[in-house]
This record gives structure tokens, C-alpha cells and sequence, in this order.
């Protein structure tokens, strides 16, 4: 039924729940994943770039480090699982680098944090654009965090 499934992940343990969630349902249905992390363009957000920011290169180099250490965690669990896969780093807006993406896969699976009220208008989301957008089924894994975790917070 399904060959192909799209993990995104920015690193996040709600992202990792999603991917692990993911990993799970790929070695019952005998798929192949793919994983994705979208480094997002830091100047347009900021209205920052290379001539107003002294280390903006360092800036960006840092942000594509992250997402190698993200994609290498998932790659490592795909690994354990022994669930075939393939890794990619691309760059652009999360959510439209996502349903590009999505075209070449059967099944998307994201975690969301479930934001509600202001919280989603001001932090946005990714998956929430992506569930509304997509022409392909997309399965939300909702995470939540313990008392401990949201009090720290």
C-alpha cells in the first residue's frame, strides 16, 4: 500500500516523536522512508543578510549543522529499526519545501504540538499549513510535553 513515507523534522523532540511514530508504521508496512529538514532562509525573517549581520555566514553554517545532527539521529534510528531510508537538507520555506517534497512519497507523518488560540496564530505552523495543503494523506502524531518539561519552560 505504501512504498514511501516523508519524515520532516526540524530537530524538535516533537519532531522526533513524529519520526519515530513514522519509523514504526515504515518496518510494519515493509516502506521506505524519506527524511527531510528545511533550513529556512534566516534574512528574509530577520531582515538580516550578509552585509548587515557580520556573522550571518557563521549564523547559517551553525543552522546547517543542526540539521545534519537532526537528520543523522533519524538516520541512526531508521538504522536500528532496519527500515530503509534516504536523507535530505534542502533550503526554503518549511511547509512548501514539504508539499514539494510529498509529491514523491506516498504518506507524510509530522508531529504537531497542538497549539491552540494565540499561540498558534503568533508561532505559526508547519504542519497545520501542510495537513490544510497537501494532496497527499498526511498522519499527525501529537505530542505533548510532561508537567516537568512545560514548567521549565
Amino acid at each position: 500500500m505504501y512504498r514511501s513515507l516523508l519524515l520532516p523534522t526540524d530537530g524538535s523532540p516533537a519532531a522526533e516523536a513524529g519520526v519515530k511514530e513514522g519509523l514504526r508504521l515504515a518496518k510494519a508496512l515493509g516502506a521506505r522512508v524519506a527524511f527531510l529538514y528545511v533550513l529556512e532562509p534566516v534574512g528574509p525573517r530577520l531582515f538580516l543578510g550578509p552585509e548587515t549581520l557580520p556573522y550571518y555566514q557563521a549564523l547559517v553554517e551553525d543552522m546547517r549543522k543542526e540539521g545534519m545532527a537532526a537528520l543523522d539521529r533519524a538516520t541512526r534510528m531508521a538504522e536500528e529499526l532496519g527500515v530503509g531510508f534516504e536523507a535530505h537538507l534542502l533550503e526554503g520555506r518549511a511547509a512548501e519545501v514539504i508539499l514539494k517534497e510529498a509529491g514523491k512519497h506516498d504518506l507524510l507523518v509530522m508531529a504537531t504540538h497542538g497549539r491552540t488560540g494565540l499561540d498558534a496564530v503568533l508561532l505559526g505552523s508547519v504542519t497545520q499549513e501542510v495537513v490544510r495543503r497537501s494532496s497527499k494523506p498526511v498522519l499527525v502524531v501529537p505530542y505533548r510535553t510532561s508537567g516537568s518539561e512545560a514548567a521549565s519552560r
